[in-house]
């Protein structure tokens, strides 16, 4: 067996010296488990963050911290609008990184755009009552500059590219059906898992906006109309290299509350985006353009919506009916397509395998279980690969098998890991490739305190050691993975640990751990790290 790589746990201002004691061997396909030591398991949730050995963690940005120049200080007993609007907000998730320009100073420098979908009263308020106005500006996306200075990636004070976009962000809605709703909306709402497309904008998804529309109807500007919510639930496609550019909604993607999206390319070059819908018995879509994509000017407004049908142990996709209905009610339109265990993050490897990531869905009963879903009544979730015949996205077929059965391998008899593997999960949610096509689990348990802390795996998809779990970040109690990104030097693995401290019954006033600072008078804080070797 390889041995296992020793963790150390994070404190605010760098990395404790303390060693976490040795993990044992996880389940292997068909074998029996070999028992973790008891009392030992470093996986185990703990008010701080834990890094794998071998890695430093940097603290880059947090919950509060400017994104704007001229933002104010941060005053977590008594938020303002002017700081939600312009400050790093309480949720957090990478949707994607883009590489500007070379500037002649020859200074590293990158663009990132981090979603912001969630906002909790009970953590984000000192009196723990809600403030709608507020809250809508602290979500969104923040589109921030980094550059590589002195050993680390750190923020840009002020950098061009900077913005935050909220509730009150105007955006342009393009594609078949914005002669039926408009021409334009104000605001993204609840961002999922979002990617970057092959011309280098990013994606990012809406997911649950219903509950938002409600929270800010009557509060927020430009909430108050009944018919507000035909523009939300759509794919916003952001320039996030050009700080004028309006975010735009596609509406030839479809409406529906989505999980995550990723992006690629079909064999005759056009742009091909698959989607999660965001429910415990979500469905898998498809978009395929109508034309290739050149510089990538209207790829997303034309083509063709299919749903996932399951055979077997494959999914076929099944074209949607044309026409304006099954854009703006496609769940309507797809009622008859397979459904999957909360499906979530998605990552396309370099031979097209395109791998779900599937959360996990208790309610599954025994007479809904398949090749697919093979595990009834079981909320630890697993990963599918899905290969597409002749490796063409655009495929009629993919042959599917799941790489990855989560669950305590000690105490669940239906978990199941590859041989090799030297660590175990549950709730896997985001799924992202660095460039040597090594596959990053991000988790996310909702806050809940399990036997396990969410954190970031990592997963070979070939070669020596295929679908093997090794563990690399974990989150402090509390929290979740807000996915994961990479810099150019290919040793750099940027993550956010999201709403630390939230767990079930905490609120403002007694979180479950005050990480990152551990000072008595601030709260938890979403942060977005970078993991350096």
């Amino acid at each position: 067996m390889v041995a296992r790589r020793r963790l150390m746990v994070g404190a605010a201002a760098g990395l404790a010296a303390g060693l976490v004691p040795r993990l044992g061997a996880a389940t292997a396909w068909g074998q029996a488990a070999s028992p973790f030591t008891p009392g030992a398991d470093p996986e185990a949730p703990q008010l701080n963050d834990v890094v794998a050995e071998g890695y430093r963690r940097d603290v880059i940005i947090r919950w509060g911290d400017p994104v704007l120049a001229n933002a104010p200080p941060f005053t977590p007993d008594d938020l303002t609008e002017i700081e939600a609007a312009r400050q790093f907000g309480w949720d957090g998730i990478i949707a994607g990184i883009v590489t500007p320009p070379q500037a002649q100073d020859g200074v590293a420098r990158l663009v990132m755009v981090v979603g912001h979908p969630d906002v909790s009263a009970r953590m984000v308020f000192a009196d723990g009552r809600d403030r709608p106005r507020i809250a809508g500006k602290l979500q969104g996306a923040s589109v921030l500059n980094l550059s590589y200075r002195g050993g680390r990636w750190v923020v840009v004070d002020g950098g061009y590219q900077s913005r935050r976009i909220s509730d009150g962000t105007l955006c342009t809605i393009t594609g078949p059906a914005a002669a039926v709703i408009g021409q334009s909306v104000q605001g993204i709402l609840a961002p999922g898992l979002g990617c970057v497309t092959p011309w280098n904008t990013v994606l990012l998804p809406e997911g649950r906006t219903a509950p938002w529309i409600m929270r800010l109807a009557g509060r927020a500007a430009g909430f108050s109309s009944p018919t507000v919510g035909a523009g939300f639930g759509w794919v916003a496609e952001i320039d996030a290299l050009n700080p004028t550019s309006f975010p735009a909604k596609r509406t030839a993607l479809g409406r529906m509350p989505r999980a995550g999206v990723a992006c690629g390319l079909a064999a005759d070059g056009s742009a091909v985006v698959f989607m999660t819908e965001d429910a415990p018995m979500g469905r898998l879509f498809r978009f395929k353009g109508a034309a290739p994509v050149g510089d990538g000017s209207g790829a997303l407004d034309a083509g063709t919506l299919a749903v996932a049908m399951i055979e077997g142990s494959a999914i076929v996709w099944r074209d949607l009916p044309g026409g304006i209905p099954s854009l703006t009610a496609t769940l309507s339109a797809a009622r008859d397509g397979a459904r999957f265990d909360a499906p979530a993050g998605l990552a396309i490897g370099p031979d097209g395998t395109v791998f779900l990531a599937c959360s996990g869905n208790p309610g599954r009963g025994v007479d809904q279980v398949d090749a697919l879903n093979p595990r009834s009544g079981n909320g630890a979730g697993h990963v599918l690969a899905l290969t597409p015949a002749g490796g063409d996205l655009a495929a009629a077929r993919f042959a599917g098998r799941a790489v990855l059965l989560g669950g305590n391998p000690n105490t669940d008899p239906s978990a199941r890991y590859t041989p090799g593997s030297l660590a175990w999960l549950r709730s896997p949610y985001s799924l992202n490739f660095d460039a040597a096509h090594r596959l990053y689990i991000g988790t996310d348990q909702g806050g809940a305190v399990s036997d396990t802390a969410d954190g970031l795996f990592t997963m070979e998809v070939s070669g020596f050691g295929r679908y093997a779990l090794d563990m690399l970040y974990l989150a402090p109690i509390g929290g979740a993975i807000g996915a994961a990104g990479f810099g150019p030097r290919g040793r750099d693995v940027f993550t956010v640990a999201r709403h630390p401290g939230a767990t079930p019954n905490a609120d403002f006033a007694h979180p479950a751990t005050r990480w990152p600072t551990v000072q008595p008078d601030m709260p938890p804080q979403t942060t977005l790290v970078s993991l350096a070797r």
